[in-house]
């Protein structure tokens, strides 16, 4: 009998097998090593954060004083790093890659070398950030959000090539996630098992397919506002400069576009797990699936036209507040749906406290205590109505020319 060759061997030599690999599982665990790897440096820099607010002005072991531009530094390169190196590998490279094909049946992702390629250019944007740290002129000292203009003159801050390399480093990151995101959905949409419809998909492939779409569909303008910014700080164009007729609430509306879809790109994953989990310790199926998936898609979309709420005090137009505050409060209606359904799940079930259910249920415990603040920070501050959309400009405008 002619032997059928099977097409997912593995692969001969220690580097094809683990470095370059093209296996899913094996570029989930590299995905987890690395966001480990970033952990450790986000984990240190909130050291020194704290170091320094419990005893100001004095030397840290081996490092010295931490003045206000290292300050400064040490919260962009934490926040940059559990944001965008820690938390979205995690959630979506790990989890994303590891489970989706297991979970629908699938030998491997649709694009093995593109998965392969993904991996490799968020190792080099990782590396890049790690560098920009140690460059002549300091790191990048802007904030995680590298607000206009205080990131685009380097006269603000002294800073040169350290962000000129965070934005490299940021670009590189998106671009690899966009690579990931379109194997997600191109692996989910033509690689399911005979049967598996979508309507049978587990809740944690859903979550992640719904991070996938809305990722894709945020993440361009800000690629787009990161090369005008790069532009600004090496070619002297002024976008976002005031003082070269640029707008810096540009930079923010760009960034916050993509900002806050990018809170349930990383929250849906978890979302899918805590879903995953609950049914199996509670020993009880899940409770409303499809609405549970309407309610996810909804907020996906709605994610979309809130971003503004983010910049309430920022100087923009008043008369924006109403509108995103209405889609703030508005949004939490699907994730509520989410809440009660899992409260329904585990309701009367006969509910083992392993692990595993403990970490879902303080999830659903933490996301409750979060939700309920929601309608009070949805209200737009009493300051930003009360001024004119003429003289908030103006004072912005003021403020950064100077």
């Amino acid at each position: 009998m002619m032997e059928v060759a099977d097409s997912h061997a593995q692969p001969a030599g220690f580097v094809r097998r683990y470095v370059f690999s093209t296996d899913h599982k094996v570029i989930a665990k590299q995905y987890l090593l690395l966001s480990l790897m970033m952990a450790v440096i986000g984990g240190f820099t909130s050291y020194l954060i704290r170091w320094q607010l419990a005893w100001p002005e004095t030397d840290i072991p081996g490092w010295g004083p931490i003045g206000p531009d290292n300050y400064n530094a040490i919260i962009t390169m934490h926040g940059t790093v559990m944001v965008f190196f820690v938390a979205m590998p995690l959630l979506l490279g790990t989890f994303g890659n590891y489970l989706i094909p297991l979970m629908i049946g699938a030998n491997d992702m649709a694009f093995p070398r593109l998965n392969m390629t993904s991996f490799w250019t968020l190792f080099t944007a990782s590396v890049v950030l790690t560098i920009s740290m140690f460059v002549p002129g300091g790191p990048a000292a802007a904030g995680w959000t590298s607000y206009a203009p205080l990131s685009d003159n380097p006269i603000y801050t002294g800073v040169t090539w350290g962000q000129n390399l965070w934005i490299l480093a940021v670009a590189l990151e998106f671009g690899s996630f966009l690579m990931g995101g379109i194997n997600f959905l191109t692996t989910t949409l033509n690689m399911r098992a005979p049967g598996m419809t979508l309507w049978r998909l587990p809740l944690l492939v859903w979550m992640e397919i719904t991070a996938a779409v809305v990722f894709l569909l945020s993440v361009g303008p800000l690629i787009a506002g990161a090369l005008m910014l790069l532009m600004d700080r090496t070619l002297g164009t002024s976008f976002f400069r005031p003082d070269g007729g640029g707008d810096p609430l540009l930079w923010e509306h760009l960034f916050w576009f993509f900002g806050h879809p990018e809170v349930y790109v990383v929250a849906l994953p978890g979302f899918g797990i805590m879903l995953e989990v609950m049914p199996v310790f509670a020993r009880k199926p899940i409770f409303g699936y499809r609405t549970m998936i309407w309610s996810t898609l909804a907020a996906g979309l709605l994610s979309f036209v809130v971003w503004a709420h983010h910049m309430f005090v920022s100087g923009m137009d008043p008369r924006l507040a109403t509108p995103f505050s209405v889609t703030t409060i508005l949004i939490s209606v699907p994730f509520a749906i989410l809440v009660f359904a899992m409260i329904a799940t585990v309701w009367r079930g006969a509910i083992v406290l392993s692990t595993p259910m403990l970490f879902a249920l303080g999830g659903l415990a933490t996301f409750i205590i979060g939700g309920v603040t929601e309608f009070f920070w949805a209200r737009p501050a009493p300051t930003s109505s009360c001024m004119g959309p003429t003289s908030s400009s103006r004072i912005s405008t003021t403020r950064f020319s100077r």
